[in-house]
């Protein structure tokens, strides 16, 4: 990395000849070893009254006013302080000079920058992380004018400000770098604010299916955030084009790497585009059988019979046979079989067992539960009988063995005897 001077730099002092007049005439306060320290008291004094107040005020706030309490977060020590030095300033003697004046100013500036940042955080709510970078970049953005004032008066921050950093072909300057931080966050807020927005408006929709819903505000979000980074890495400088060799060998290298994730997420949108998988829905897939429970643009998620969770990558259920039984409908027959002996009385066996299925809260009449004899052979007769559900997600074993228990009583009760195994 190197460091060259900047070209036709032209610092803030000489664009405005009478904030030079101003500074001008504050430097000559700081010769002065008693009116500085003066001065420096009386910055001093207003800057712990307004901290002391803010403090104040944020405890007798608490959290119930979230919107008041982020307004005084962000305004009340400045505006204080500002306050507090107007009214030593009207004392006059060293408090009534030109670099309270100055300070004063430079105080307004920083009450501006702090009421945008808080118009900014009530209006997009952003998250906790986002939250505080705004705070600092507030107070960044105003040390980077402050600094700005004094470039032409300070080798050192002139230089700084002049400087520009190669890394590779990519050219950073220290403006653009500020510039980047400042925009950056204040993207990243907005475009954090807009992916919620969107997705929230899209699960409002009543006529988009869920799956529809998933897969737009992935893209979406996807995009939304291509773009933010494009828009920081401009207002930074950076010359968009002197990347494309790095992206392109990075863009290979994660091509070859991870070629099973994004294989997992474009899968992921085939099979939300078409549907072939909702939640909600019974799937036996590279033998897992399960209620799907959530599904993501890079795996789904199924429940299984016995209560734990599977998490199979999309992939899998584009390159593989899925048996959905909840497809065209949500109804799923199930079969119980029972072996009675041959001399049983069958049509007494077939008709207590179809009053078993269709006795079962959870058995649909229509269609309507039937037995059918399977098999006869030396050691009995099997008798299957057939019946449907509509909420096999609430479990389906539960129904077979209560069809059991109440078949199993009628057969005792009417001596119909069943075949030792």
């Amino acid at each position: 990395m190197t460091a060259t001077p900047m070209a036709d730099h032209n610092p803030p002092l000489e664009q405005d000849p009478e904030f030079a007049e101003v500074v001008s005439d504050a430097m000559t306060v700081v010769s002065n070893p008693t009116d500085l320290l003066v001065t420096l008291l009386a910055l001093v004094a207003a800057i712990a009254v307004g901290v002391l107040v803010t403090h104040k005020l944020k405890l007798v706030l608490g959290h119930q006013r979230p919107a008041l309490r982020t307004l005084v977060e962000y305004l009340c020590t400045p505006l204080l302080t500002l306050l507090t030095l107007g009214g030593l300033s009207l004392f006059g003697g060293s408090l009534d000079n030109p670099l309270i004046g100055l300070a004063a100013t430079l105080l307004t500036l920083f009450l501006i920058i702090r009421l945008l940042g808080a118009v900014l955080e009530l209006l997009f709510r952003p998250t906790l992380l986002l939250k505080i970078m705004l705070r600092v970049v507030t107070v960044v953005t105003w040390l980077a004018l402050v600094f700005g004032v004094f470039a032409d008066r300070s080798k050192t921050i002139a230089k700084f400000y002049a400087a520009q950093y190669e890394v590779g072909a990519i050219t950073l300057s220290s403006e653009g770098i500020f510039k980047g931080l400042v925009v950056g966050v204040v993207v990243a807020i907005i475009a954090l604010w807009g992916d919620k927005a969107v997705t929230n408006l899209l699960r409002r929709s009543r006529t988009l299916q869920p799956n529809f819903v998933l897969a737009l505000s992935r893209i979406f979000s996807v995009a939304v955030w291509i773009t933010a980074t494009v828009v920081i890495f401009s207002s930074s400088g950076i010359n968009l084009t002197a990347l494309a060799a790095f992206s392109g060998a990075l863009g290979i290298g994660l091509g070859l790497g991870l070629q099973k994730l994004a294989a997992s997420y474009i899968s992921g949108l085939i099979v939300l585009f078409e549907q072939s998988v909702r939640v909600g829905d019974n799937i036996v897939t590279n033998q897992i059988t399960g209620r799907v429970t959530r599904m993501t643009v890079r795996y789904t998620m199924i429940r299984t019979r016995d209560g734990v969770e599977a998490i199979v990558p999309n992939d899998s259920l584009t390159s593989n046979v899925i048996v959905n039984q909840s497809w065209s409908d949500r109804n799923l027959r199930l079969v119980c079989g029972i072996l009675v002996k041959g001399d049983a009385d069958l049509e007494l066996a077939r008709r207590l067992f179809v009053e078993a299925m269709a006795a079962h809260e959870r058995v649909l009449q229509q269609p309507p539960p039937h037995m059918y004899i399977t098999g006869v052979n030396d050691k009995g007769i099997q008798l299957d009988g057939h019946f449907w559900i509509s909420d096999p997600e609430n479990g389906q074993h539960n129904v077979i063995s209560d069809i059991y228990d109440t078949t199993l009583a009628a057969f005792r009760k009417n001596n119909i005897q069943l075949v030792a195994q």
